[in-house]
């Protein structure tokens, strides 16, 4: 035997309020919705039917009446589709196909009023049978009754009539219901007014399809997102998705954050989340949008995904994409100021999109040793150009190249490695290499075997000094010349020498898996102390034959290597410099 399902309606609506609605003031939206399928449905039925209206009337804290003219409701159709939980009235009825220009799909959208309400009351006048005006009262217990009405102020269309219950009265509120209004329906085709007495006052009324002039739709955003933009972007669909507008904040945005958009299905709020139909690098705009294709999920909050919102989505990073270009030729002082403004975005930008590539990359800054570099320079610097993708190493490395005028550019930042790839793989004028390991041997020149032999005592005992730090010394002449010495180590030793200084800061439970860690790199190059002999003082301490004062200096020097080389000095390590520095005073102080 087959048996049917029964819903518990309590339950239903526990599940709307706190489960599929994220407010109790979407009840706004759906009475909005109604009634604008309600419009648009008499449209169908009477094709001189062209003056649709909602009119709210709001008495403060007690009572909200929507007044809407559109198709109404007869007796049978309030049986099944106010009482029907899923069902709607925005399908065919042979077909059972749901009509793709009504908002409303789900026949659920009334239910989100016992949010707000202990009682829905509908008075409807039905365009097929206006001779009966019906009222439907309806209640969270599941139990509803009707009863034909004689009141000839009952017109064709429904009034949804609602009491607050408790603490629901501040959406009861004039203020509250016009602010929600505008929120939800601002670009309705159709007025929608708020009645006082013999007066009203249309509440919503702008067309993102109309024809607004430039200062109209800058003031717009102004009104709509309390901020002055820089520009707006036009949003025009060829596949007849979407139109409207994206604004360009006039502050660097993280990518990280996220904005609040207006974004409207069949001209109603559905989400201020663009995530799924933004591209991911659009982090610099605030976008007032329409679409009237696009699927909406049960909550009607945000998009179905498919392939029609994937569609959308290229489409709107096309239509970001030709402003940007064509701005590069018609106002390249504008584009100048965006890119200053939002250069994350930009290079972002850039390394998706191989057309807005050549066209941002001579704008773009690199920092490097010449100072902020343009893409522009770098590709037409006319010699080698060096980069790094590690930002200490480019510190580390930076004097080597600024003494020798070679330029190198860090490329350690977000987007810049693969701008510089980009660069190298469009550019072939630009020769670029990246800085590794072995690159080093170009800037340390070998010194002659008699500054080797003359020096061979003090690289005995600065070696052994040095081996208790996991370091070997080397004699190389290098620039500049200011420059005693120069600590060298690849990302293995880089690895290793993090995993030692944090096991000095833990304590000894995650000392021990640190040590773990430590025993895989037992053999990996060493890292290695240059000693610089175009130095003054290095070339001095070569030839100095005494054992103490050599480890003195090249203890010294080990250290002041590692902070001009922008490493974490550890514990003992800073000792030595201290101590260093003490024994010269003594050892001087008694000469």
């Amino acid at each position: 035997m087959d048996y049917n399902f029964k819903v518990n309606l309590g339950g239903m609506i526990d599940i709307l309020a706190n489960h599929l609605y994220s407010s109790p003031n979407v009840f706004i939206r759906e009475l909005l919705q109604n009634g604008t399928d309600a419009i648009s449905a008499r449209k169908k039925e009477e094709a001189s039917f062209a003056s649709g209206k909602i009119s709210i009337h709001v008495d403060e804290g007690r009572e909200i009446r929507f007044c809407d003219n559109g198709i109404g409701l007869t007796e049978e159709e309030i049986h099944r589709f106010l009482a029907v939980i899923g069902e709607t009235s925005k399908k065919d009825i042979t077909t059972g196909k749901i009509y793709e220009d009504y908002i409303g799909r789900f026949g659920i959208g009334l239910l989100s009023c016992f949010m707000v309400t202990e009682q829905i009351t509908v008075r409807t006048r039905s365009a097929k049978n206006p001779e009966t005006a019906l009222e439907w009262v309806g209640k969270p217990d599941g139990t509803y009754n009707i009863k034909k009405v004689e009141d000839a102020g009952i017109t064709v269309g429904t009034q949804v009539i609602l009491c607050p219950k408790a603490k629901c009265e501040e959406y009861f509120c004039e203020e509250e219901v016009v602010n929600l209004v505008r929120y939800y329906g601002l670009p309705l085709p159709f007025p929608v007014a708020l009645v006082k007495g013999d007066s009203e006052k249309v509440i919503n009324g702008f067309n993102i399809e109309g024809g607004m002039n430039y200062a109209d739709i800058m003031q717009l955003g102004e009104q709509l997102f309390d901020e002055k933009f820089l520009d707006f972007i036009p949003l025009e669909s060829q596949s007849g998705h979407f139109s409207g507008v994206a604004f360009i904040l006039p502050y660097e945005a993280s990518p990280y954050n996220k904005h609040a958009h207006r974004i409207y299905l069949k001209s109603m709020l559905l989400t201020e989340d663009g995530s799924m139909i933004l591209p991911k690098w659009a982090f610099f705009i605030k976008v007032f949008l329409n679409t009237t294709t696009l699927r909406p999920t049960a909550s009607r909050e945000n998009f179905y995904m498919d392939d029609e919102l994937d569609e959308a989505k290229k489409e709107i990073a096309q239509c970001i994409s030709r402003y940007l270009i064509s701005l590069s030729k018609k106002n390249p002082e504008l584009l100048q100021r965006i890119i200053g403004t939002h250069f994350h975005a930009i290079k972002a930008v850039a390394v998706a999109d191989d057309e807005l590539f050549k066209i941002f990359i001579p704008h773009l800054m690199f920092q490097s040793t010449l100072g902020e570099t343009t893409g522009k320079q770098i590709i037409n610097y006319g010699e080698t150009v060096y980069y790094t993708t590690n930002i200490n190493r480019y510190k580390q490395l930076a004097p080597f190249f600024m003494s020798q005028m070679k330029l190198l550019v860090n490329a350690g930042y977000i987007y810049d490695r693969e701008l510089i790839e980009k660069i190298i793989d469009n550019y072939e004028k630009a020769e670029i290499k990246v800085i590794r390991e072995e690159g080093m041997s170009e800037f340390l020149m070998d010194v002659s075997d008699k500054e080797e032999d003359d020096a061979s005592f003090f690289l005995k005992v600065a070696g052994f000094v040095l081996d208790e730090h996991n370091c070997e010394p080397q004699l190389k002449k290098f620039y500049p010349v200011s420059l005693p010495v120069f600590y060298y180590l690849d990302e293995q030793a880089k690895q290793s020498r993090e995993i030692n200084d944090n096991m000095e800061k833990v304590g000894d439970v995650f000392k021990g898996m640190l040590s773990g860690f430590a025993e895989e790199f037992q053999n990996i190059n060493l890292p290695v102390l240059y000693f610089n002999m175009n130095n003054p003082l290095v070339k001095s301490a070569s030839e100095i034959k005494d054992a103490n004062k050599i480890r003195t200096i090249t203890e010294i020097l080990y250290v002041q290597a590692l902070l001009t080389g922008h490493f974490p000095v550890q514990g003992d390590e800073l000792d030595l410099l201290n101590k260093g520095i003490l024994k010269l005073l003594k050892s001087d102080l008694e000469g």
